[in-house]
């Protein structure tokens, strides 16, 4: 007999994390009244989904959660009956994020509640492909988190985002600067990789609006991004002014350089 799945529980510091970077997204870029689709590797306990609804029932018009363990989608499975039966339009899947289909018109917020870091691996390759299908396009929100309490070290940082660091102009022998930098943006540089693979970095502009970091159970970070027409550019992806940079565990604003 299988063992009976344990309920994956997140404490209350993730959802002050997206609660505040979702606030400054709706500030900066959201469509008051609009209607939006949510798709969301969040959780099975759907607790981001019931967020999202009582801010406004619109931004979750639509809604795609993804798990994919199958001892956890039917966790979510579950866990969504009580939201189907309200009338919410919600599609629990058990899959890979990266595999999403768009199949509406609707802006989409994307919560990428990633385990591990957002930088190794093929995740540059996963977004490259998400960019150029459209399934993530103009007028969409992109919600990544990260692991911040670990990197496989300076020499593997040099050697992944070594044509970042060259253009950015950093001396990869500061080995201050090139942690804070990596520290502060590595899924940003992600996302400028997976952009430039196709050559489509001349097509969007992606921003950072905001980092949150927080404890949860490990260091870990909330990166926002607003996606829309236009060009992006490395030096200004990285170290854009609107950035800002949120620490719940001091429930104070902080620099990037102390981030």
């Amino acid at each position: 007999m299988a063992p009976t799945p344990v309920r994956l529980e997140y404490g209350p510091k993730k959802y002050a994390a997206l609660h505040l970077i979702l606030c400054r997204w709706i500030r900066l870029y959201g469509t008051p009244g609009a209607s939006y689709c949510y798709v969301t590797l969040g959780g099975t306990e759907l607790r981001d989904i019931e967020s999202l609804r009582f801010v406004d029932a619109k931004l979750t018009s639509i809604v795609c959660s993804y798990e994919e363990r199958h001892d956890r989608h039917e966790l979510a499975k579950a866990n969504a009956a009580e939201l189907i039966a309200a009338g919410m339009a919600l599609d629990v899947r058990h899959g890979s994020i990266f595999t999403h289909k768009r199949t509406s018109d609707l802006p989409h917020i994307f919560f990428l509640d990633i385990i591990g870091i957002c930088a190794w691996g093929d995740y540059q390759q996963l977004f490259a492909a998400m960019f150029q299908s459209e399934v993530i396009r103009e007028g969409d929100c992109l919600l990544i988190t990260s692991h911040l309490g670990h990197n496989p070290g300076l020499d593997e940082i040099r050697k992944h985002f070594g044509g970042e660091l060259a253009v950015l102009g950093i001396d990869e022998n500061d080995k201050k600067l090139v942690r804070e930098i990596y520290r502060r943006a590595h899924p940003t540089m992600t996302l400028f990789k997976a952009l430039y693979l196709n050559g489509i970095q001349s097509e969007l502009s992606l921003r950072c609006f905001g980092v949150v970091k927080y404890r949860d159970g490990a260091p870990m970070a909330i990166y926002g991004y607003n996606v829309r027409a236009g060009k992006t550019e490395l030096a200004t992806f990285v170290n854009d002014e609107e950035t800002a940079y949120f620490d719940v565990g001091t429930g104070r604003h902080c620099e990037g350089e102390e981030f």
